[in-house]
């Protein structure tokens, strides 16, 4: 099926099919057969994944996508409604972009190929916001009219309306205990081993990206295990490395080369920058695209189709080394005296005073009824960090600083919890588990973003997966015996800081030489504090560097892309 369509309500029947239909799918179902339980149509043989997924929608309609599992995309004609489907995997893996006229619905996975095909030139001011402060604004893209498909729901549209309705939620009431512990083992072991084995269901070999760190290891270690012992049908493993100099990251990553028996590819960040004048990416502003293109290469080159990465393990895995409002679930059962001892057992593994541990932990167990407005307010807000530049009044205009259309559905969850909920709502809604571009010909997935391992983590008391100077502590016990020795004990990583400098300074100097930039000409950004922060940043000193690189992609991506200042470049909020 073409990734890319239209369907015209004005040269199309409204009706006249029984049945819906299925326009377009884009990935992977890893419960297909529960899916087809109990379905007395007759479904085509050959359809596969898609018919299973059309056999959900067709019984339940869109509370049927709920129960399908994997990275995926689709688009159904539900004829006998006279609608349009757009729907999108719980974690946005797999994107599927859209835009809506009246009498006429475009789309595709390629947003590229969406803006060439509806001739969208005009940009979205709140999506530059959002990018500028957060990396990226939920269900829109840089272009005004072309939106993308929330994580976990369907975009319905008729010939005169759109709508969303959601077939995922957060699972922020549901709470897993066991009276043996050793059971959280035996589930998380089952589960991750299950995340790993769905991905490696392909005859052709398969790529896994090894940071050295514990999730990436993780899953390296079981897809080795798993390919060695014939459980999978994939024939062959390889590992590609990111290097630097001074990296931390290097003995770790020959370490699980060697436990595996593997020898892995290292791709240099000196010889392949994280960004590049030409190359900040083509439908939207990124990083990383010039080491992505070396790994699509290596892959290609391989023969792989799979490619494997540890993302999103942090967050499910309980890599809080300050996770001090677990206090707060021991405070609202009125156990004051264990609150107290959990209270200095947090303040002496942060080295905080303990009335601050208390106070935080008190003012979060209050009732929701008991706390004020603006705290509320205060957590569900985009807010600019630090020295951003940002204009006051493109701040204003744009909804910077003030509540915009991120979820809060994580501040129903418990207050230990809260937090963790609300890391998986930007993660979902900034979509940083997408595709990249340069890994197009790839099945880019992640698993620990398996849907039944994010619930169940998600559902386990906070104390079980970490606690006071152990950070990790549930997943290093149930999947320690997957690592080499000397993994099992690491509590630190090498962070990217140094590839970062060295690909964003040279781009900051030629910036300074120009001093002629978009993102000043269009009102986005104040040029006196721009200048300072980008020499600053050619002289290794404080700059906020992470957001200036935001800056830096946005300016280089809009050259790219070939925007003018003028009037041709249309603004729309």
């Amino acid at each position: 099926m073409t990734s890319t369509g239209q369907f015209s309500w004005t040269h199309s029947p409204v009706s006249g099919h029984p049945h819906a239909t299925i326009l377009m799918w884009d990935g992977r179902v890893d419960n297909p057969a529960d899916l087809l339980q109990g379905i007395r149509r007759p479904v085509p043989s050959d359809g596969g994944s898609a018919a299973a997924v059309l056999a959900a929608y067709a019984r339940d309609g869109i509370k049927g996508l709920g129960r399908v599992i994997g990275d995926w995309s689709v688009v159904i004609h539900d004829a006998p409604e006279g609608a349009i489907v757009l729907a999108s995997d719980f974690a946005g893996v797999r994107p599927l972009y859209y835009r809506w006229q009246l009498g006429q619905i475009s789309w595709s996975t390629r947003l590229t190929e969406l803006v060439e095909a509806t001739e969208t030139e005009a940009l979205d001011e709140e999506y530059i916001a959002g990018f500028l402060s957060l990396g990226g604004c939920p269900n829109r893209t840089p272009y005004a009219g072309i939106y993308s498909v929330p994580p976990g729901c369907a975009v319905c549209a008729t010939a005169t309306s759109v709508h969303v309705g959601t077939f995922w939620a957060l699972p922020t009431g549901d709470v897993i205990r066991y009276r043996d512990e050793r059971r959280y083992d035996e589930q998380l072991r089952w589960l991750f081993r299950e995340a790993v084995a769905v991905r490696l269901q392909t005859d052709e070999p398969v790529v896994a990206e090894l940071s050295g760190g514990l999730d990436s290891s993780s899953v390296v270690c079981m897809a080795n295990q798993l390919i060695r012992g014939g459980d999978v049908p994939a024939p062959r493993l390889t590992m590609i490395s990111y290097v630097h100099r001074d990296s931390l990251d290097t003995p770790f990553m020959h370490e699980v080369e060697a436990f595996c028996g593997i020898q892995g590819v290292h791709l240099s960040t000196h010889e392949h920058p994280l960004t590049s004048e030409a190359e900040v990416g083509q439908a939207l502003p990124d990083g990383w695209v010039p080491l992505h293109r070396a790994v699509s290469s290596v892959a290609h080159g391989l023969g792989a189709r799979v490619f494997l990465t540890g993302q999103g393990g942090d967050l499910m895995m309980g890599n809080w080394p300050d996770d001090s409002l677990q206090v707060a679930a021991r405070l609202r059962s009125g156990r004051l005296g264990s609150a107290c001892r959990e209270a200095l057992e947090w303040s002496k593994a942060m080295r905080m005073p303990v009335t601050w541990t208390l106070a935080r932990a008190f003012l979060a167990a209050l009732p929701a009824s008991w706390q004020t407005d603006a705290v509320y307010e205060r957590e569900g807000t985009l807010q600019p960090s630090a020295e951003t530049s940002l204009r006051p009044d493109f701040c204003r205009r744009s909804g910077v600083g003030r509540r915009v259309t991120w979820s809060t559905e994580w501040m129903q969850a418990p207050p230990e919890r809260r937090k963790h909920f609300r890391a998986l709502t930007l993660m979902r809604e900034l979509r940083a588990l997408g595709w990249a571009e340069p890994m197009e010909g790839c099945d880019y997935t992640h698993p620990f973003a398996h849907r039944p391992l994010v619930e169940f983590l998600m559902s386990v008391p906070a104390d079980v997966l970490c606690r006071p100077g152990e950070p990790r502590r549930l997943m290093r016990r149930a999947l320690g015996d997957l690592l080499p020795r000397r993994l099992r004990t690491r509590k630190s990583k090498s962070l990217f800081g140094t590839p970062w400098a060295e690909a964003l300074r040279p781009l900051a100097t030629r910036l300074l030489a120009e001093r002629e930039w978009h993102v000043v000409e269009r009102g986005w950004l104040d040029r006196p504090s721009l200048a300072n922060r980008l020499q600053r940043l050619t002289h290794g000193i404080e700059c906020n560097e992470p957001q200036l690189r935001q800056i830096i992609l946005l300016e280089y991506w809009l050259r790219s892309r070939g925007v003018g200042h003028g009037a041709a470049a249309l603004l729309s909020a």
